[in-house]
Order: structure tokens, then sequence, then C-alpha cells
């Protein structure tokens, strides 16, 4: 169920760095996972900033390939977690909780690109007058 439109996925983007800034605060996480955390919010800052909605500023990504980006990140969020942070319990629960909440966004947004065609401008159309030759 495609619930959200490209602005409202925005503005959950917006939400998610928000969480991932306050996470090593409010979680009390060590100083490398702190880091991580850090430099995933600023990579997602990153992608939403230069991802083409009416929250974004440069425009550099669509928003079906925003998707794929997001979609490639889930997997590696869960793969990390799984392999490098097996041993750490709060960095897999930190990893494994942000995928999570990623692949609810993914699954409830629609990606397709929400742009209405351009209209070409054609040029003034003469339209014969009484008084203008064939």
């Amino acid at each position: 169920m495609k619930i959200l439109t490209p602005a409202m996925h925005g503005i959950a983007d917006y939400l998610m760095v928000l969480f991932l800034w306050s996470a090593p605060t409010l979680f009390v996480l060590p100083d490398d996972l702190a880091r991580l955390a850090y430099a995933f919010g600023i990579a997602h800052l990153a992608l939403t900033v230069c991802t083409d909605t009416t929250s974004g500023i440069f425009r550099f990504f669509s928003m079906p390939m925003h998707g794929l980006i997001e979609f490639g990140v889930i997997i590696i969020l869960v793969t990390v977690s799984y392999t490098i942070f097996r041993y750490d319990e709060r960095a897999r629960g930190f990893f494994l909780t942000y995928a999570v909440l990623l692949l609810v966004l993914f699954l409830v947004t629609d990606y397709t690109d929400s742009e209405k065609p351009v209209r070409r401008f054609r040029g003034p159309t003469r339209v014969p007058g009484p008084n203008t030759a064939l």
C-alpha cells in the first residue's frame, strides 16, 4: 500500500535524519557507533537534499533512484548487523532498527515520478483575419 507521496517521504526523510543525529544521545551509544550514526545522518541528509522532490534542493536523483538507493542501504545495514556487528548487541540493535524504519518507509512510499510532462511553447500562431493574405 503506497500511502506516502514523494513530498511526505521527504518530510519523513528529514525526521529520519533527526532520529539518526539524536540517537547517540538518546540511546547513549559508544563513540564509534555514535560517529557511524552521525555519518549515516549526513549521508541520509545529502540523499534527501539531492532528490528531485519538493523537499529537495539540488535535484540530482529522481524519486525511483532514491528508492533504489534506500533499498540498497537497507540490505547493507542488515548485512553489516549480522557480520561486522554480530557481537555488539547495541550496534546490531541500532542498525537493525534503522533498517526496519527504512524498510517501512520504503514499503509505504510511492516512488513514481510525480512530475507532469513539460509543455513546450510552440510560439505564436497566426490566425487568418479578413485583412491577411493566405
